[in-house]
Parts: C-alpha cells; sequence; structure tokens
C-alpha cells in the first residue's frame, strides 16, 4: 500500500525529519545507566531500519534518581558523540528524554527520594524527602545541564517528562502535592516547577533546538493529573515559546498497566485521553498506543489525528518494520504480540528484552549468520519453539523437515490464544509458519515423529520441541448449566487467569486458587495480572490465595506445566545429535522457547 502521509518528511524548528515514524523513550536499562556499545548497537538496528525519530529513554538528570540512563557528569558529552557517529550514516532524528522519578527514584547515596510531599512511591514504598528550595533550584539547574550535555553530544533535540505520575507530575498532582508554599496549593502553583524546568531548559539550549515535552493523563482519578491538566499547561507552555511539540502518552506508576497496555487494550486505546491535549495547541503532536504497523501510524496521519505516530514496541519486535514495509514486505514483519513479559517485563526484570526477537539488547551477540555447509535438520514439534529453530536452520541454508503431531502448526499457542484478550498470540506463529513457506521448510503435519521415522530422514542434529502439558483448555460441551469450576495455579504463569476468566465467559461459576501469596506471580512484572484480576472481579471469579487443597467442583483444573519429552533419550541412545528446547526442556513461556531456539549452533 501507499504510505505518502507516514513516510513525508516532517520540519519542527527548523530540524527535518525524514518520515514520521517515532521510536519513543523507553527504559531498556541495556547500558546500566551509560551509553554502551551494546546500547548503541539496539539503536542502531533501528536507525537502519528506517525509523525516522528515536527519543532515548528518559535519563535522570540527578543523582536522586538512579534510572536507567544517568545525565549526572559531563563524560555523557563523548558517550554521545561515539552513539550519533554510529547513526550518522542513517539520517534518524535523535531526542533525549530528561526526567526524574520523584518518589519512584533510587537515590545514589541511599537517601529518601525526592518528591513534592512526604508521600512513599507505590514501587519503592519509601517515604519521600519533601523538596527544600535549595533542592528545588538545584534540580532546575540540573535539568537544564543535563539538556546542555545532550546537545554538546551532538543529539537534535530535548524532551522533558511531565507525565507517568513521576516528579513533575507529582508537583502538578492534588493527590501527591501537599505543599502549601509556592509551589503547592493552585493550578499555578503546582505547575510551577514544571514551567520552571522547560524554562531552564529552554535557555540551556537555545531557541533553535527543538524541544518537546511527554505528557498525559495519569488514568487514576481521585485528583490525579487529568488530560484537561495537560491541556492548559501545553497551552501555557506553547504561549511562553517553550515548546516545539507534545509527545501524548497515558498512564502513571500507579496505574503503570495503562502506561505500556498489553494485549487486552484495542490499538489506540490512549488516543480519547490525548485528543484534548492535541487539539489545545497548534504545535506537532505524537501520538502512543499499541500500533504494531505503517498502516496503522498512515491512517492516523492522513485522518489528522497526530502528526507522528509512536511504533516502539513493534520496533523493537523487528526493527526493519519501516524499510520492510517500504518494500512491499509486510508479511515479513516479525509481529509484536504485546504480551509484555519481555518488554517491561525484562526491563522490570533487570533488561529489555522481547518474547518474539532474543537479539534485542544483544545484537553484538547476534550478527547476521554467514554462510555453511549445509546440514541436514530434523525438528520435532511445530509449536513457536520448534518453528524458530526450522526457521533459523533454513536461514542459514540447511535442508530443514519439521514434524508436528497435530494438523497445524502453533503448538499450545493455538489453545492459548482462544482465551479473551489473548488472540495476538497467535500473530507470532501465523508469522513463524509463513517464514517457513517462504524459506522451503518441509513441514509433516499430522506426523507423530518416532524414533524410525527422525532416523530415517539421516538428520545431522534433531532438535525435540515436543512441548508441555498441563494448561489445557478442557471440554465443556457436557457439563451443565450452573456447573462449577476450580483452576488451580501452581505454575505461576499466566495460563491459570486465562483458562479461569475463558471458564467463566461460559457460564462456569468459578473459583481461582493458588497455594501461593499471588495468583500468576511470574507474571506480576508483565502488567498484564491487573487488567485481569478486574475482569476476572467483574465476572465473579472467587480468588483464594494461600489455598493448599482445592473445594469440590464439578471440574477441577491444576495447572502446573510439566515437559513433555518422549524421544531425545532415545534418540541420544541411537546416536543422533540431539537439542532439547523450550518447554520440551523446561516449561516457561513463549519468550523462553524461542530464546532456546538460539542458542543453537546448527553448524
Amino acid at each position: 500500500m501507499s504510505y505518502e502521509h507516514v513516510l513525508a518528511p516532517i520540519e519542527i524548528n527548523g530540524l527535518e525529519i525524514k518520515n514520521r515514524v517515532v521510536r519513543t523513550a523507553h527504559g531498556t536499562n541495556i547500558g546500566q545507566g551509560r551509553i554502551t556499545d551494546e546500547l548503541i548497537a539496539y539503536h542502531e538496528a533501528r536507525a537502519a531500519g528506517g525509523c525516522g525519530l528515536t527519543i532515548l529513554e528518559a535519563a535522570s538528570v540527578h543523582p536522586t534518581d538512579m534510572g536507567t540512563l544517568w545525565l549526572h557528569d559531563a563524560s555523557v558529552v563523548d558517550d554521545y558523540r561515539r552513539l550519533m557517529a554510529r547513526l550518522a550514516p542513517y539520517h534518524m532524528a535523535v531526542f533525549q528524554q530528561l526526567g526524574h522519578l520523584g518518589y519512584e527514584g533510587v537515590t545514589a547515596d541511599g537517601e529518601p527520594p525526592w518528591s513534592a510531599s512526604e508521600l512513599a512511591g507505590p514501587s519503592i514504598r519509601r517515604p519521600a524527602k519533601a523538596m527544600a528550595q535549595d533542592d528545588i533550584d538545584e534540580l532546575v539547574d540540573a535539568f537544564a545541564q543535563a539538556a546542555h550535555w545532550s546537545i554538546e553530544g551532538g543529539l537534535h533535540g530535548v524532551e522533558v517528562h511531565i507525565a507517568h505520575g513521576y516528579l513533575l507530575q507529582q508537583f502538578m498532582s492534588q493527590a501527591t502535592n501537599q505543599r502549601t508554599d509556592r509551589y503547592g496549593g493552585s493550578w499555578e502553583n503546582r505547575v510551577r516547577l514544571a514551567r520552571e524546568v522547560v524554562g531552564a531548559v529552554r535557555d540551556a539550549v537555545g531557541p533553535d533546538v527543538v524541544m518537546g515535552v511527554r505528557i498525559g493523563s495519569e488514568a487514576i482519578g481521585d485528583g490525579g493529573v487529568t488530560e484537561h491538566d495537560c491541556a492548559e499547561l501545553v497551552k501555557v507552555l506553547e504561549g511562553d515559546g517553550l515548546i516545539d511539540y507534545v509527545n501524548l502518552t497515558y498512564g502513571s506508576c500507579l496505574r503503570p498497566h495503562k502506561i505500556m497496555g498489553g494485549m487486552h487494550e484495542p490499538p489506540g486505546y490512549e488516543l480519547e485521553a490525548a485528543a484534548p491535549v492535541v487539539a489545545a495547541v497548534e504545535l506537532p503532536a505524537i501520538v502512543t498506543g499499541r500500533f504494531r504497523t505503517l498502516a496503522e501510524a498512515e491512517e492516523l496521519i492522513a485522518g489528522g489525528v497526530a502528526d507522528m505516530v509512536g511504533l516502539t514496541r513493534t520496533h523493537i519486535a523487528d526493527p526493519d518494520l519501516v524499510v520492510k514495509s517500504i518494500e512491499g514486505r509486510e508479511a515479513e514483519v516479525r509481529p509484536c504480540i504485546a504480551g509484555n513479559d519481555g518488554c517491561v517485563g525484562g526491563l522490570n526484570r533487570g533488561r529489555l528484552s522481547c518474547a518474539v526477537n532474543p537479539a534485542v539488547g544483544r545484537e553484538l551477540e547476534h550478527p547476521p549468520a554467514g554462510p555453511s555447509p549445509q546440514r541436514r535438520i530434523v525438528v520435532v514439534g511445530g509449536g513457536p519453539g520448534g518453528m524458530e529453530a526450522a526457521r533459523l536452520a533454513a536461514e542459514q541454508g540447511h535442508s530443514v523437515v519439521l514434524f508436528e503431531a497435530r494438523n497445524r502448526l502453533g503448538g499450545a499457542v493455538r489453545q492459548a490464544q482462544e482465551l479473551p484478550t489473548r488472540g495476538l498470540l497467535g500473530d507470532i506463529c501465523d508469522w513463524q509458519e509463513r517464514e517457513l513457506a517462504r524459506l522451503g521448510v518441509d513441514v509433516r503435519l499430522n506426523q507423530s515423529a518416532a524414533v524410525e521415522s527422525i532416523t530415517a530422514a539421516h538428520p545431522e542434529l534433531v532438535v525435540v520441541a515436543t512441548g508441555a502439558t498441563g494448561a489445557e483448555i478442557p471440554d465443556i460441551s457436557t457439563m451443565p448449566e450452573g456447573a462449577t469450576a476450580v483452576v488451580d495455579d501452581r505454575f505461576g504463569g499466566y495460563e491459570a487467569l486465562g483458562l479461569a476468566e475463558w471458564l467463566a465467559t461460559q457460564g462456569l461459576a468459578v473459583t481461582l486458587i493458588t497455594p501461593g501469596r499471588r495468583v500468576a506471580a511470574n507474571a506480576l512484572l508483565d502488567l498484564v495480572v491487573q487488567p485481569a484480576l478486574e475482569r476476572l472481579q467483574a465476572l465473579d471469579v472467587d480468588i483464594r490465595t494461600r489455598v493448599d487443597t482445592p473445594p469440590e467442583a464439578d471440574l477441577t483444573l491444576t495447572v502446573a506445566k510439566q515437559p513433555h519429552d518422549p524421544l531425545s533419550a532415545n534418540l541420544t541412545a541411537a546416536g543422533l545429535n540431539v537439542h532439547v528446547i523450550g518447554d520440551a526442556r523446561q516449561p516457561g513461556r513463549i519468550l523462553s522457547a524461542i530464546a532456546d531456539a538460539h542458542t543453537i549452533d546448527f553448524g
């Protein structure tokens, strides 16, 4: 299709940006505070893929906030220069987001974090220090100094973070600002710090450098910052002549699942809250909201909804999104499935990753495969791990046969995608299936591989990816109306939540139990559990924790995944080279199954 609107250049304060595709700021922790070769390689891969604008992850401007990128001393200037030298050939604009987490920050010296008032952050849970005037002056100077270093290092612009319930919004919000001085009370007082910071940053970079703000509703109510508050502030900042664009977002540290909505959120879920802010100013606007394709961005820009569109997670999944789309290869774009277990879940566990792309943040470890002597590879199992192994082997030029016992590729994912809100899970299997066809893999459906049939193929390597048992959707077609069901979460993943929700939507009275303190405990960091619990509550699902013995019910499902590997021991005994991956090795998630495939040396 034609992408004339999204691929058209745009000029912001004299800077021409080659297209309207944006990677908004997102924490990676790849460099653990610094701009390292790994972090540079991560951004270079997306620059090479055709992105127009990248906004680097929110850099903490002061040691009272040790975030995922630090702008605390002048050494960052040389780091920026190395980054920009590597990105220069691709003509991608690069801005730096400047921020401070406030009461969610971790301080360098172990002292309490800073905030407007002595409140505890929802994650840190440690009362903050209410900032004194000297602290405020120091912070404003730190923002200005960080902005100066960014431009001195060769970046094209800066962006001040006034969103997500972090420090500047903690001052804005009636829910978190209990001050009685000139920074508290009235709306004018509560936005004073944001105005001072933006003004100081503009003074530091001068009138000819692009400068914007990221802003959006906290989505919490109860005195939190609303989209109308944001609209009023950006009108003031525009009227002061301080900003050149606005970057819209949603959610807060109090409702973080709204910042990076999982697959349960529809594309564009943030647009309603963004609209009043976009309408308030004449400035170029960037919108976000779980968009995954260039076609979606084209529609938004053509319809006048925004001037630029954030396609952040989809660029994590496939850095070549833009170039593939331009070349008419949209079907080859590796899809983001918005499961959140790699991106935000990975970050919450220490470092950005991706469920469908194990090379994320490890681009230096995953160079393009060179030519190698062709080998005969057999893969047993057509789930995401097995298909990824077959795809990688075929991509490297090997002859690949894939055995799948079912009549369709995708393995357990094909059941999981039938659960409420989980349909996008199947997209990665659809993509893998297309890639196997494109690469000429010999796929044999309805064939339960045995040692004899495998050895008959004379393989030099056998990959066993036969999955796991213990999280299947039951047949309830014969159950009476009003039947009861218990789902016993012994695994800690999302599976028990999904099964409980599915059973409840089928009309069963459902009790969800776990012997632990939380259901789906291993998925909490993915920001998908709370929305699911809210849906279960609406369906009257009874949720009980610390339960060892399931109550009586017409149906009891114990979710406890176990490896299913009936082949590897016999194959090894037959003298074959065997590699067991995915759930057949250790039950996990799509992320671990696909990542396992990338550990195989196909030779």
